[in-house]
């Protein structure tokens, strides 16, 4: 695996768009994954939608064929150190993307977002936007 998609990119990608859709198609499948943290964003977004079971259908199925990373203990203590860092630099990052951010460090695979202003934060992190 190479890259961890985000959550705003793989919406992108569910609504179609053109830039977005060509970069999954060039990339190999075994080279793209989501974070367990990912997994739980798309599914509470289904589940704040106003069509629930279609929604959540249509997320489920799309899921089923990502390989997800887990939040492990190499990530855990990246995310630590990452938060103090940051906190400390006056640059605090939400614990869900520094958590998605750790677990790509702790893997070495780059982040694909539409949210590079925020990911560039965190020096160690690769990242791409595929929706530019």
């Amino acid at each position: 695996m190479k890259y961890i998609i985000d959550s705003d990119i793989l919406i992108y990608f569910l609504k179609n768009h053109p830039k977005v859709v060509n970069k999954f198609a060039e990339a190999e499948a075994d080279d793209i994954g989501i974070t367990i943290i990912t997994y739980a964003e798309l599914l509470f977004g289904a589940y704040n939608s106003l069509k629930i079971k279609k929604n959540l259908s249509k997320i489920k199925s799309f899921l089923e064929t990502m390989t997800i990373v887990d939040f492990d203990k190499p990530a855990a203590d990246i995310f630590a150190r990452l938060k103090s860092d940051l906190r400390k630099e006056g640059k605090i990052i939400s614990d869900m993307d520094l958590i998605i951010a750790s677990i790509c460090i702790a893997n070495q695979l780059t982040l694909i977002t539409n949210n590079s202003k925020h990911f560039k934060r965190i020096r160690e992190l690769k990242i791409e936007n595929w929706s530019i």
